[in-house]
């Protein structure tokens, strides 16, 4: 049986244009501009996940902050919010793939992948594992966004890091920024880097500095959110 679209989003298509307008307000001259640009969004299905992704944008990062209640603590404390948006932005990222997700063992027994059992070389197996990331893996997600923005938007990004004796690229940045939100969601290692101050730290045993900010982060993924569902890169709408 077919899996079941869940298409509430669109179903409340007006609350939810209004929810995803407040969320990319910032690069829309108008409302009518805004819904122009929803409007040429090929399929219902591809509006119904616009119209989640920005709304969820909106909620989870524009207007969302974690806050503290706990006695002799500060309400607001900049590095957990830092971190609780930053996890929100990249699962965001992987929401919006075409590829729906499946792993290694699925993705070697499927019909398409057209392996023949028993795997006996390890170079061919390597090799599957290669081609499994390339297609399903969540760094090539994240670096697909991210060279899907503007040359300026990429140029941008590159010069806010730097990784001792790495060439300076969107993958090695896609790469570093991923590995950031690993450590939290493997580890709990909580996201320091994102204050927008420049900040030292160890990237597989090199030293890595970032001049991030989540503010800017989050205007990256505004800008990749819009090419994404408009298929228009290196211009805005």
């Amino acid at each position: 049986m077919p899996k079941k679209i869940d298409q509430r989003y669109i179903a409340s298509e007006g609350k939810f244009l209004e929810y995803s307008f407040y969320a990319l307000k910032d690069r829309f001259k108008s409302m009518k501009e805004f819904v122009a640009f929803y409007e040429k969004i090929s399929s219902d299905v591809s509006k119904n996940l616009f119209l989640k992704t920005a709304s969820f944008y909106l909620f989870l990062v524009k207007n969302g902050y974690w806050c503290v209640d706990i006695p002799e603590s500060s309400k607001k404390i900049d590095y957990l919010d830092d971190t609780y948006k930053y996890i929100a932005i990249f699962s965001l990222i992987e929401s919006i793939q075409e590829n729906e997700y499946i792993d290694f063992y699925s993705y070697l027994i499927r019909r398409k992948t057209n392996v023949k059992f028993p795997i006996s070389d390890k170079k061919k197996l390597e090799q599957l594992y290669s081609d499994y990331k390339q297609e399903f893996g969540s760094v090539q997600m994240a670096n697909n966004f991210f060279n899907s923005l503007s040359k300026r938007s990429k140029d941008d990004l590159i010069q806010n890091l730097e990784v001792r004796d790495a060439t300076p690229s969107i993958d090695n940045l896609s790469k570093y920024l991923y590995n950031l939100r690993s450590k939290f969601v493997h580890e709990a290692q909580l996201i320091a880097n994102m204050s927008g101050k420049t900040t030292v730290s160890k990237y597989r045993n090199k030293n890595a500095i970032c001049r991030l900010s989540i503010n800017k982060l989050m205007e990256f993924f505004e800008e990749g959110l819009i090419i994404h569902f408009s298929g228009i890169s290196d211009t805005k709408p």
